[in-house]
């Protein structure tokens, strides 16, 4: 993580940034940016629209068994939707990887669109190990609280 931020340093000091300008660049900066981003990124996994949802969870299983994600990006938007193991949207990423949410089911009004930040197939207790240590928290929807 040094060399990425002394990398990082010269690349900025190159580009004619003044040393007083770079005193936040330290690393613990650095580390704090990097776990903002690796929590707030998305798999970009691509799906043809109309796809069902049967067939997005299946694809998306084996994505991640295959490690085959087209890479990982930060979306304002789609940052802002909160986790939960039972969710009623899905962040379809379609082949000019724009961001599109897909309902999973109706959706009532005034009710909060939530997205599964992980596989939700895990078992409650490795949801919760998932969650805790990857995003730095604990899980309190319905699913988790009914020990599903």
């Amino acid at each position: 993580m040094e060399e990425e931020l002394y990398l990082l340093r010269g690349a900025l000091e190159d580009a004619g940034v003044k040393d007083e300008q770079l005193t936040f660049l330290n690393i613990e900066w650095y580390a704090g940016v990097l776990a903002r981003i690796r929590i707030n990124a998305f798999r970009i996994e691509l799906a043809q629209a109309g796809t069902s949802y049967e067939d997005l969870l299946a694809l998306a299983a084996a994505s991640v068994e295959s490690e085959a994600a087209v890479g990982n990006a930060v979306y304002l938007l789609p940052s802002f939707y909160n986790h939960d193991c039972d969710p009623n949207t899905h962040i379809v990423w379609v082949e000019n990887v724009e961001a599109r949410l897909k309902a999973l089911r109706e959706i009532e009004a005034g009710e909060e669109l939530r997205i599964c930040y992980i596989d939700a197939s895990m078992d409650r207790d490795a949801r919760q190990n998932l969650l805790s240590n990857g995003f730095g928290f604990e899980c309190n929807c319905p699913r988790c609280m009914s020990n599903d």
